[in-house]
């Protein structure tokens, strides 16, 4: 059974990817597959949406999220990456790593990803293996 502990862990340690300067150019435009085992966007999605339960578990964690002051910020999280997932899957360009990683889209993708790592309930978990 998945645990809020174990569910939070992923999700940080994802965020934390997503918002790094080079994490994602690396591992996605350079190749370099020792960054992530998240190799393109596709797998970033199925890891939120599918291994990590992102949807489903903010609602079974809701009491939990809402006593530490994180459901806000963490329902607004699958939104973001739901609209970047739309984008993607109507605009052809932004399927290219290089252009989606430059693009506006990204940059709000990851400032979803930065309020979930700035809330005081996730701190512990930042830089967890």
């Amino acid at each position: 059974m998945l645990t809020i502990e174990y569910w939070l862990e992923g999700i940080i340690g994802t965020c934390e990817l997503i918002v790094s300067k080079d994490a994602f150019t690396r591992a996605w435009i350079l190749g370099d597959q020792s960054v992530t085992s998240i190799h393109y966007y596709d797998e970033l999605f199925e890891q939120l949406i599918g291994d990590l339960h992102l949807e489903e578990c903010i609602g079974r964690f809701e009491s939990v999220l809402r006593e530490i002051g994180a459901f806000d910020e963490l329902s607004a999280f699958p939104a973001a990456l739901r609209r970047l997932d739309q984008h993607v899957e109507t605009c052809a360009s932004l399927q290219d790593p290089k252009v989606l990683l430059a693009s506006e889209e990204w940059a709000e993708f990851q400032l979803a990803a930065k309020r979930v790592l700035a809330l005081p309930a996730v701190q512990a978990y930042l830089g967890t293996p």
